[in-house]
Formats: C-alpha cells, sequence, structure tokens
C-alpha cells in the first residue's frame, strides 16, 4: 500500500487487526472486506507483533486464575511512520549549525554577511543556500524594518540629455566592513550626455558632504550642471535642494519604485564596485588610500574605458565632439 497521511488509517489497520485476532477471520476475506491486499494485512500483523512484544497476560499475583485472550491489555493503533529520512550522508553537522546561529547572533545581519562571514573570516565551507536553510528550519528571520514616515517629494519633469550637463544622475554605495562594523559612503554622479563619471569617498553621510560632491563633479567635468537627479535617500534632503538651489541646480527626485529612473547611475556603480572598490571595507585600508585609487581609476574610466552606449568611444571623446 502507497504512503499516505490519512489521519483514519490507524483506526482502519486496528479494526482489520481485531478482525484477525478476536473474529479469527481468514486473510482473503479480511482483505477483501477491508480492500488491501493480503501482504498489506500481514505488514500490519508483523509491526503489532513489535507493538505488543512488551504485553503479558500471565498473571504472577494469581497463577491458578485461568488466562484467557484480553484485547484490552494490547495497542490496537498502528500510527503510520513518517517518509522522512533520518540521515543523509551530506547533511549538515550539527556543529556547523550551531557555528551558523552563533553568527547570525553576534552579526544580527541578513544571510548573505553572515555566510561572507563565515567563508571568508571563519573558513567555513557552507553555501549562501545552506545558510538561508538553516535560518528557515530555525525561525531566524531578519527584523522588520521600522516604519517611518515617508516624505513625498514634488518632481519636475524630466529633461533631456541632449547636451553635457542637461541632467546628472547622483547616488550614495554604502560600504560595510561586517567584522568591524566600519561604514565608507561612495558618493557618485554621472552626466547621461557624456557618460562622463565622478566619485568620492567620505565616512560621513550628510547633505552638505553631498552638495560639495556636486561642487567638486562640476569643476572636474569642465562645464555646468541644469538639473541633478537623485533617489529619496536622507543625503538629498532639502538641506541639499538649497545648496544646489544656490548654484542655480535644479534638483529632481526620481519616481517611487521605478528603479529604471537611476539606470546609468545604478550600472556606475556596479562597475566601479566591480573594478575598483570592491562591495565591502577593507581594514588595512585607509580612507586615502581609496580615494588616491579611486581617482586613479575614474582618469581611466573617463579617458581609455570605451563604452558601448557611445558606440565604442570613450566619454572624454563625447565631450569633444
Amino acid at each position: 500500500m502507497a504512503y499516505s497521511i490519512n489521519p483514519l488509517l490507524p483506526k482502519a489497520r486496528a479494526a482489520a487487526l481485531k478482525l484477525l485476532f478476536l473474529e479469527q477471520l481468514p486473510l482473503n476475506v479480511i482483505a477483501l472486506r477491508c480492500g488491501i491486499h493480503r501482504t498489506t494485512l500481514w505488514r500490519w500483523k508483523r509491526k503489532w507483533f513489535a507493538l505488543n512484544k512488551n504485553v503479558s497476560q500471565e498473571r504472577v499475583n494469581r497463577p491458578r486464575r485461568q488466562t484467557s485472550f484480553q484485547p484490552t491489555y494490547y495497542k490496537w493503533r498502528i500510527v503510520t511512520e513518517s517518509s522522512r529520512p533520518q540521515y543523509h550522508p551530506h547533511a549538515m553537522s550539527h556543529a556547523t549549525i550551531r557555528r551558523v546561529l552563533a553568527a547570525r547572533e553576534k552579526l544580527r545581519r541578513c544571510a548573505e554577511v553572515v555566510w561572507h562571514y563565515l567563508v571568508y573570516g571563519q573558513e567555513v565551507c557552507i553555501s549562501l543556500s545552506s545558510v538561508k536553510r538553516i535560518f528557515r528550519r530555525h525561525h531566524v528571520y531578519d527584523r522588520p524594518p521600522k516604519t517611518r514616515r515617508r516624505t513625498y517629494h514634488t518632481s519636475i519633469p524630466r529633461p533631456q540629455a541632449t547636451y553635457p550637463g542637461a541632467l546628472v544622475q547622483m547616488d550614495t554605495v554604502h560600504l560595510y566592513h561586517p567584522l568591524t562594523k566600519k561604514k565608507y559612503y561612495l558618493y557618485t554622479a554621472i552626466d547621461l550626455y557624456t557618460r562622463m563619471a565622478y566619485a568620492r569617498i567620505y565616512s560621513d553621510l550628510r547633505p552638505g558632504i553631498a552638495a560639495d560632491v556636486v561642487h567638486k563633479a562640476r569643476r572636474h567635468f569642465g562645464f555646468s550642471f541644469v538639473t541633478v537627479q537623485t533617489d529619496h535617500g536622507p543625503e538629498f534632503s532639502r538641506r541639499f535642494k538649497d545648496h544646489l538651489s544656490a548654484q542655480s541646480i535644479q534638483h529632481r527626485h526620481s519616481r517611487l519604485q521605478r528603479p529604471n529612473d537611476n539606470a546609468h547611475i545604478e550600472r556606475f556603480n556596479r562597475t566601479v564596485q566591480t573594478e575598483c572598490t570592491g562591495s565591502y571595507v577593507k581594514t588595512t585600508e585607509s580612507l586615502s588610500s581609496v580615494q588616491v585609487r579611486l581617482a586613479a581609476y575614474l582618469d581611466f574610466y573617463n579617458t581609455k574605458r570605451i563604452h558601448l552606449g557611445l558606440q565604442l568611444q570613450t566619454p572624454v571623446s563625447m565631450l569633444q565632439r
């Protein structure tokens, strides 16, 4: 008989076994009456003997009394056994599971950060999917973010990038080290017409620093900005807009839940992390050394690195044209 999770099966097995032991009917009759095969009834019988192997009807205190078959002494219901395997040769060891849970309790971060800490910090051979599976089985989930009042910004129409400086996108990349909990903030900007990029790294996240990065990017590019587009981050608040207004620059917020509005700057963020800074903070490298390496990469990005979106040209050639 195939495996089933029917909760009435123990009662059906008990009824069939009572027909076999109490009424002593033949196997063929019981099989036809219960709608099962004879071998199935034989397996139930073997399990019944194993279930009641410790049951004894001998009356030690009254040996002279005649004993008979007492059905109340026996257990009749045979519970369905689970089909889940008890052990697998490739199963995760309990020691590894405890290390994963201990790392989660220590870092209080998501599965990706815990996996990176275990693999590169503790040299534990484990995959990211295994870490996520351990979190699910032990009901360890990330804490829900605190609900805060969302500020809706009125945005101006999106201008067309038909000349240098018509539309400049700006964003901030958060670089984090899971061990020391050290944070760096990479302020990035890109001009949509020439694809010239600029970036600076700081240890603080403030609107004043973001406005200063816009001023330095304008001097680095060599042309003025008309519109700067950002997301709704705290560093691009009203104070940032006031700084831009003082420099005669319009500030435009991207639409909510529309990540394609900042597609160019998001792609540049991925490129600069892949080819220059990396996704995490290195404890052996200072902030000034990262800025020097970033400046050298920006010179290569703007003058020598060709772009498919510019028909295999560089941003400097687009600016000269």
